[in-house]
């Protein structure tokens, strides 16, 4: 028996080298390119993957590597149920080619939205009527 490690076979993908795990998830989203602390442009995308350090994207133009950006994903869950929510990243763009737009998350949180239309208020928030 040899010792030598196995060939990959041609047209086969090396071995997943990464240290977070992607998820497959095609996910509508809006996003913001900041220069200087303002906003410098507004965009739609469509996520590809997400991981935990990062968000593959389909955008509506080509961005600039190294740009400060802020993600704004429609996450398919409500919060109780009743409230939509985003996930919100921000992080700056690290490539974007013929794959797609790579974003390097520094921050993500979820966020609720929308609140106004949708219901979602903390039963003790909601206005009652005291005109009898």
């Amino acid at each position: 028996m040899s010792s030598a490690p196995a060939a990959t076979p041609v047209g086969a993908y090396p071995p997943e080298r990464r240290s977070h795990k992607r998820f497959p998830i095609a996910l509508n989203a809006d996003y913001r390119i900041l220069r200087r602390g303002r906003v410098d442009a507004l965009g739609s995308a469509r996520t590809i993957n997400i991981a935990s350090r990062g968000v593959l994207l389909e955008a509506d133009i080509s961005l600039t590597a190294g740009c400060p950006i802020e993600l704004f994903i429609n996450w398919p869950l409500r919060l109780q149920g009743v409230c939509p929510l985003r996930l919100f990243v921000s992080g700056r763009v690290l490539r974007s080619d013929s794959r797609g737009v790579a974003i390097e998350a520094k921050h993500h949180e979820f966020r609720t939205a929308g609140i106004r239309d949708s219901g979602c208020h903390p039963p003790e928030l909601k206005v009652r009527s005291f005109i009898g």
